[in-house]
């Protein structure tokens, strides 16, 4: 099994590696504080999604998870159930993106709305769903999450704190 690194923008200790083994066992923690580090968007069908919803955050994670190592990534998203053991403080604002486009790209001249600030994450004590949610908040240290990560968009520093 391949290791993971981290990501040279992300908070935290730089140079640390862990194992997607490692990765999974790390389903205690109930509450997060999260700050967006750059900003960050997520998108649906095609459409960007007005903030930044918990279970956006969730299937991020878990989509990377899965597309690295499939053998040890928390099972699909249940969308429905993880909204509802998760609580959400929203401390963040919009701020107006320009992608980075080189000129004479249809889109270079494109701002999309994302978003900046800090969020506090709590899952029910006990549900399989935050025990979920705390694998992949310990993922977030070494990806970004979101659309447009290609850009720099959605580096985030998890902390748990409960």
């Amino acid at each position: 099994m391949a290791g993971v690194g981290r990501r040279p923008a992300g908070g935290g200790r730089p140079g640390v590696e862990t194992t997607w083994q490692e990765l999974a066992e790390q389903s205690e923690d109930t509450t997060w504080e999260i700050r967006l580090v750059t900003p960050t968007v997520f998108s649906s069908k095609g459409a960007h999604v007005r903030g930044i919803p918990p279970v956006s955050l969730a299937t991020s994670l878990q989509e990377r998870w899965h597309q690295w190592d499939p053998d040890t990534a928390p099972p699909r998203i249940d969308r429905a159930a993880m909204a509802q053991v998760l609580t959400t403080q929203d401390f963040t604002t919009e701020a107006r993106v320009s992608l980075g486009m080189p000129r004479g790209d249809r889109r270079a001249s494109r701002a999309i709305t994302a978003y900046e600030g800090a969020l506090r994450i709590s899952g029910v004590e006990g549900a399989p769903q935050t025990a979920d949610f705390s694998r992949l908040m310990a993922l977030s240290a070494y990806t970004n999450v979101g659309s447009h990560a290609g850009y720099g968009m959605g580096v985030i520093d998890a902390v748990a704190v409960g």
